[in-house]
């Protein structure tokens, strides 16, 4: 049974795509710049430089990774673990950056809990080949 993806399931899909083109610019940037400017952090201790680039590193995985895991996810069709990374998602966006994300991904939230036809196909089991052992043999 293959049916079609809702379309307000695809615009989520489509917003979290521009998200990561935008996130993955900006991190881009934000690593120009670090690298750029490397003389000037060698003036603090490397203990504090370690500190310091791994704040950014987890900054940054937490930023591009859910939204990743979200669209792997509603690829997928699986609802617990899209709700999950879309949760995710919201609250590192709405502790780490405070922007107009935060807002967009709280819509993206709700219309995944609330849009019957979205958690329909969500909770729908994908297309599976099965395989037997005939099938499988050289």
């Amino acid at each position: 049974m293959n049916t079609k993806m809702p379309t307000l399931l695809n615009v989520i899909r489509s917003l979290l795509g521009v998200q990561m083109i935008y996130m993955g610019i900006a991190t881009g940037f934000v690593i120009y710049d670090m690298l750029r400017h490397s003389a000037d952090y060698a003036a603090f201790p490397l203990s504090d430089q370690v500190a310091y680039f791994t704040n950014a590193g987890i900054r940054i995985l937490l930023i591009l990774g859910p939204p990743i895991l979200t669209m792997i996810f509603i690829a997928k069709r699986r609802y617990k673990l899209t709700i999950t990374f879309m949760s995710l998602t919201f609250l590192f966006t709405a502790g780490l950056l405070q922007n107009f994300l935060v807002v967009l991904h709280l819509f993206m939230l709700l219309v995944l809990l609330l849009h019957k036809p979205s958690k329909m196909y969500l909770k729908q089991e994908a297309h599976v080949r099965q395989y037997s052992k005939r099938d499988l043999q050289v």
